[in-house]
């Protein structure tokens, strides 16, 4: 039976109040004079396509999606008259897309042809306010969908973002070990996580990607650049934007059950659909397994619902849950020892977490070219640590109201604009007052922000957006054992913009050889806010954010028909401001200072390949080059202690890339998949940077690694299928993290059964 531990009680009064809002607000039907567009969608033969993604977007940017059932057939009701674009999207296929001028009273029937391709415009919403195609947002977006981490076996949200340009993972051991991503060059504090606009980052940006599963998943949205002027703090190298299955089309059952090394078991089910213009989805799942040494179990537990009304409209009503409870042995490091400090597997050491959110939307549309949409979302990110050594917790709680604007200023120019209240707080075991007691560490945002959107011409694209947030922090107050005196509270203005731009510099005729060009490029800034520890194990009251300033370039080239597209793209980031800890000692806190100022920079180049020959065969290939480079404190030509000025920075490869290759015969579908990574300057892994402290080197060389994966998947009957998946195929002896091993031969196999009805 799935078990989700209780959240924060302080979290369950916001959602209250969040819901006493809205439930004021009424929720009509369509009026009656509204119409309906309705339809199939065709594949090259003729043949209807079941499990097409049918979106339609109107002037203002508005998204109603819905999926095609068995049949292959899709409906919109209660639309009101104004212009829309109608796109189709299907894996292998082409997007197409129709302007289609809907009139009051009169429904139209459309069908919509796709031709085989490798091309996949999809419908980004973490880029751009409102959503908008992806050819129209010059920023730098991959989009991982539900397919394709089907097609590879990945459990782990972090795993399919192994297959993305740019992204670099770095996970401690087996199931359930950390796992950081670092991003361009950026620290693993810098990304913006967020499930169905829910954002789930740790008080100071820090996020784990162990317990976020592919369950219930439709797509993943991973935007590399900053994109503080759209969501503040956090979002400073990425926006990692997780969208959940929703109820767009007809009523489906979904279940799985897996098996696989390490005593570990996988189970899920799901079920969504649009029912009376209701729409909803739910999805469980819960993963064991027993690990590879001693103390290293791990237990996953995963929910999340989705309601949405009416399906269409002037006014809708959202409301999305996502709860996570994970169970985790900490046997530290058991690896690579190159100070021959290791003294043994911890046997006692475990970390539990419960990682909860919510969030209601209300969106009223007063005219064609003007629309309100209000959102209120709460998230707990709650640690326990169970140790030898004493327990400790660490409890997160994150609160925001967001109201904006939406006006379609022409038919080619978009604004929004809006205001955001911001509440999050952290409780740590040690962050403690005078008495030696932990208390609540405060930070209030209210932001102010405003993005258009121009399309002066067919081809040309442009987005510029800035916001302005008012960070403030409450006072702290003395910590007499430690010697840290009161800190007053600080206020501080802080402005972020962005500009991206794209061009579709050749537009070729369809079925040329040399077809599509499209250059895009963009410029943003981004900030990172202080954790608790360095706010509260200083006396420095004027501790700034973090910033980062990033620069891009690229082109994209479709070839063969569309049966080809190479990417490349440059990019260049400076880190600035940065944290760093000055002096210390942990018998007396009062002895650490913090000040802003560290300096990094990373440019590179990322290249990628989408190939689909034939209808049965698909070929997906990246690679990124990416020299890192620590440069000298403010005010000084030398780098911090124990590094030096043109080091590398930790964990970010100067090389790594992946390919997949996936081949479709009748029911039999065979996969291939490899992953690669350069070497990387880490850390000693049981005392870190303290190790040089002791007189023990502290920084190492973690060399390189390629894991080769493969895996199958039979279709016994229409719903049903048997898959299995080999992981590390060729055995290797690797770490990801220095100390570390990662799991060597594994598996997984089980079967999935899907029922759904037009």
């Amino acid at each position: 039976m799935l078990f989700l531990a209780r959240p924060h009680l302080k979290s369950v009064r916001f959602v209250g109040f969040a819901f006493g809002l809205f439930a004021v607000v009424s929720i009509s039907a369509a009026s009656a004079d509204a119409s309906s567009v309705y339809g199939a969608v065709l594949d090259p033969q003729g043949q209807t396509v079941g499990g097409a993604r049918v979106t339609l977007l109107s002037p203002l940017g508005d998204v109603v999606v819905r999926t095609t059932g068995p049949e292959g057939t899709y409906r919109f009701d209660g639309l009101d008259r104004g212009d829309y674009k109608l796109t189709a999207q299907a894996r292998g296929f082409s997007d197409t897309d129709l302007d289609v001028a809907v009139e009051t009273g009169r429904d139209q029937a459309l069908d919509l042809h796709l031709k085989l391709s490798a091309v996949a415009d999809h419908v980004l919403v973490s880029a751009a306010l409102g959503g908008a195609l992806a050819p129209e947002v010059g920023s730098s977006v991959s989009v991982l969908t539900a397919q394709d981490m089907e097609d590879r076996g990945d459990q782990s949200i972090f795993d399919a973002m192994r297959a993305v340009p740019g992204v670099s993972v770095a996970e401690t051991g087996p199931r359930g070990g950390v796992t950081s991503l670092f991003v361009r060059g950026g620290e693993s504090d810098y990304n913006l996580v967020q499930i169905d606009g829910i954002p789930l980052n740790e008080f100071g940006g820090a996020f784990d990607f162990a317990p976020l599963t592919t369950d219930g998943v439709d797509r993943v949205e991973v935007t590399r650049s900053p994109e503080s002027a759209l969501y503040g703090t956090d979002a400073v190298s990425s926006v990692v934007d997780i969208v959940t299955r929703s109820g767009d089309g007809p009523p489906q059952v979904s279940l799985l059950e897996e098996v696989g090394s390490f005593a570990t078991w996988r189970i899920g089910v799901g079920a969504s659909g649009l029912t009376h213009g209701v729409g909803w989805a739910v999805d469980a799942s819960r993963l064991d397994s027993g690990g590879p040494v001693p103390n290293s179990s791990y237990q996953d537990q995963s929910a999340i619902v989705s309601l949405s009304y009416p399906s269409s409209g002037r006014r809708q009503f959202t409301f999305n849950f996502f709860g996570n409870a994970n169970n985790a042995g900490a046997p530290g490091p058991y690896g690579s020892d190159p100070d021959d400090l290791f003294t043994g597997i911890d046997y006692t050491s475990r970390d539990k977490q419960n990682l909860f959110g919510y969030a209601f939307s209300y969106t009223e549309q007063f005219s064609p070219r003007f629309r309100q949409v209000t959102t209120v979302n709460a998230s707990t990110n709650d640690y326990y640590f169970i140790s030898s050594s004493g327990n400790s917790y660490s409890n997160n709680l994150q609160g925001r109201f967001d109201t904006r604007s939406e006006i379609l200023v022409s038919n080619s120019d978009f604004l929004a604009a809006g205001f955001e209240y911001q509440r999050e707080q952290i409780e740590d075991t040690y962050i403690a007052n005078a008495e030696n007691t932990p208390f609540v560490l405060p930070r209030t945002t209210f932001a102010y922000f405003v993005e258009n959107r121009w399309t002066p011409a067919r081809r040309w694209s442009v987005t510029a957006g800035v916001r302005a947030d008012d960070i403030r922090t409450s006072a702290l107050p003395a910590n007499e054992p430690d010697g840290r005196p009161p800190i007053p509270a600080n206020a501080l203005l802080v402005v972020d913009p962005h500009v991206s731009l794209a061009w579709l510099a050749h537009d070729a005729a369809s079925g040329s050889g040399f077809g599509a060009t499209r250059l895009h490029s963009s410029f943003g800034t981004g900030i990172r806010e202080p954790n608790g520890y360095e706010l509260a194990f200083t006396n420095n009251p004027q501790l700034k954010p973090e910033r980062s300033l990033c620069f891009d370039l690229g082109i994209d080239q479709h070839l063969a028909g569309d049966h080809a597209v190479l990417s490349a793209t440059y990019f260049y980031t400076r880190l600035k401001d940065e944290i760093e800890v000055l002096g210390g000692s942990l018998t007396n806190l009062s002895t650490f200072m913090t000040a802003n100022l560290g300096n990094a920079r990373a440019q590179g180049v990322e290249l990628s390949a989408r190939v689909r020959p034939t209808s049965s065969v698909r070929l997906e290939t990246g690679y990124t080059f990416m020299p890192t480079e620590i440069l000298a404190l403010d005010g000084s030509n030398q780098a911090l202690a124990p590094f030096q000025v043109g080091q590398p920075l930790l964990r970010r490869p100067r090389n790594y890339g992946y390919y997949t290759v996936a081949w479709t015969h009748r029911r039999l579908t065979l996969d291939n998949d490899a992953y690669w990574r350069g070497q990387i300057l880490d850390l000693e892994p049981n005392y870190g940077t303290y190790a040089c402290e002791l007189g023990l080197p502290c920084l190492f060389e973690n060399k390189g690694y390629v894991r080769l994966d493969g895996g199958f998947s039979y279709r016994v009957h229409k719903g049903l299928e048997v898959y299995g998946q080999i992981y590390n195929l060729l055995d290797r002896h690797y770490e990801e993290v220095l100390g570390y091993p990662a799991l060597p031969l594994n598996f997984m196999a089980g079967i999935r059964f899907n029922l759904a009805r037009e």
